[in-house]
C-alpha cells in the first residue's frame, strides 16, 4: 500500500488493544475515540451514580458542554466548572475524569480533535449519532 494512501485519522472505541494496533499499523495516523460510545458509557454511568432522574439531562448537558470546550486554554476552566456543578455526585466526576477526560481528552474533545482533519467523522459509524 502506498504511504499516501494510508489514513490520517482512525476513529475507534476505547479498546486499548485496538488503540495500540492502530498506533503500530498506522504510524502517522491520529487515533480519535468514538464520541458516540464515550457518551453512551458516560450516560450509563450517570444513570447508576446520579439517583435523581430529573438530574440526568442536566448532567449530560454539562458533559456535552465540557466535551465541546472550544479550545485548550479554556479546558481547565470548563473542567473546574464541571467538577463544581457535579460535586453532589463525586463518584460520577471521578468516573468521568479517570476513564474519559484526563487520559484521553486529546482523542475526542473538540478543542483537540479539531486540530486534525477528520471531515466530521467522530464516531465509528455514521449511523450512531
Amino acid at each position: 500500500m502506498r504511504a499516501d494512501a494510508l489514513p490520517g485519522v482512525v476513529v475507534t472505541n476505547r479498546d486499548l488493544s485496538l488503540m495500540n494496533a492502530v498506533k503500530t499499523v498506522f504510524l502517522d495516523a491520529t487515533n480519535l475515540l468514538c464520541r458516540f460510545h464515550i457518551d453512551k458509557n458516560v450516560k450509563a454511568k450517570c444513570k447508576t451514580l446520579v439517583a435523581q432522574k430529573n438530574a440526568w439531562d442536566y448532567v449530560m448537558e454539562a458533559w456535552g458542554s465540557l466535551v465541546d470546550c472550544p479550545n485548550e486554554s479554556s479546558f481547565d476552566e470548563y473542567l473546574k466548572n464541571f467538577e463544581v456543578a457535579y460535586s453532589p455526585w463525586p463518584m460520577f466526576v471521578d468516573y468521568v475524569c479517570q476513564t474519559s477526560m484526563i487520559p484521553h481528552k486529546e482523542r475526542f474533545m473538540k478543542a483537540w480533535r479539531n486540530k486534525v482533519m477528520h471531515l466530521g467523522n467522530t464516531t465509528t459509524s455514521m449511523y450512531e449519532y
